[in-house]
C-alpha cells in the first residue's frame, strides 16, 4: 500500500507471469523480483502498483478442471475493479492461458475474448456511478511460448505456434479500443526452464520498460 494520497493507482492484472511464479517451480518471485516491484521501485512514491496476478488466469473463458472456478478474468473483473476504483492505468496482460488446448482457441478468438475483458472493465467503471474516470489501458502481448512448455504441460500443446500471431491480433484489440499497445515478443523471452515464466532478468527489463510508458502514457 502506497499513503501517498496523491498518488496515480496502476492495477497490473495478469496471469501467472503477473504474480510472478519461478519457472519449473511453485513459488512466487519476492517482491522486489516481480516485475510489478520493480515497476513500482522505478516509478517510485507518486504512483502505486496494485498487483492482480492469478496463474491460470484466462480473458473470458471458464476452466473446467476442480480448482480452476476462479480463472475466469471477465467474471473476476468486477470484484476487482469495484475493490481499486478510482484507477488512473491499467495493465492487462492476459491471453496465453487461451491458448490451452481444452479451449481450442485460434489467436483471433483470444484477441476478441481480450476485447470482451475490456469491455466489461469499462463497463464496471461506469456503472460505479461515482464519477471515477476511465483509467488508461496498457494491452501487453504475451511472449512466445518455447516448445519446452508442451512438454512441461502437455495440455499447451500446439500453444507455442499460435502464441506467435497473438501480437498483431492484440494490436488490433488495442487499437480499436483506444488502448497503448506493447508487444513483449520484442523485448524478452520465455525461461528455457518451462517455456512459459520468465527468469529474474525479463522481470527487471520489463518493469523499468513498464515506467518508461505509463509515464508516457501520463502526458498524453
Amino acid at each position: 500500500m502506497n499513503t501517498n494520497p496523491n498518488a496515480k493507482r496502476i492495477l497490473c492484472y495478469g496471469d501467472s507471469n503477473t504474480q510472478g511464479i519461478i519457472p519449473g517451480d511453485l513459488g512466487r518471485y519476492p517482491a522486489n523480483v516481480r516485475w510489478t516491484g520493480v515497476l513500482q521501485d522505478e516509478l517510485g512514491a507518486d504512483y502505486e502498483v496494485i498487483e492482480e496476478g492469478l496463474w491460470g488466469r484466462t480473458t473470458n473463458l471458464d476452466d473446467p478442471f476442480e480448482g480452476f472456478e476462479d480463472k475466469n478474468g471477465k467474471t473476476y473483473s468486477q470484484g476487482i475493479i469495484r475493490t481499486h476504483l478510482p484507477l488512473d492505468f491499467i495493465i492487462l496482460w492476459l491471453g496465453t492461458n487461451n491458448l490451452k488446448k481444452i479451449f481450442k482457441c485460434k489467436p483471433e478468438k483470444v484477441a476478441l475474448g481480450l476485447e470482451d475483458l475490456i469491455l466489461e472493465i469499462k463497463k464496471h467503471v461506469a456503472a460505479s456511478k461515482r464519477g471515477f474516470k476511465q483509467p488508461k489501458i496498457l494491452v501487453v502481448s504475451p511472449p512466445i511460448l518455447a516448445a519446452k512448455v508442451v512438454e512441461v504441460k502437455p495440455h499447451f500443446e500446439g500453444a507455442p505456434e499460435k502464441s506467435k500471431d497473438l501480437g498483431k491480433e492484440f494490436m488490433k484489440i488495442a487499437k480499436k479500443n483506444y488502448c497503448k499497445f506493447i508487444d513483449l515478443e520484442n523485448y524478452i523471452s520465455v525461461s528455457a526452464v518451462d517455456g512459459i515464466h520468465l527468469e529474474k532478468e525479463p522481470h527487471a527489463k520489463i518493469g523499468k520498460m513498464f515506467a518508461e510508458v505509463i509515464r508516457n502514457m501520463e502526458t498524453k
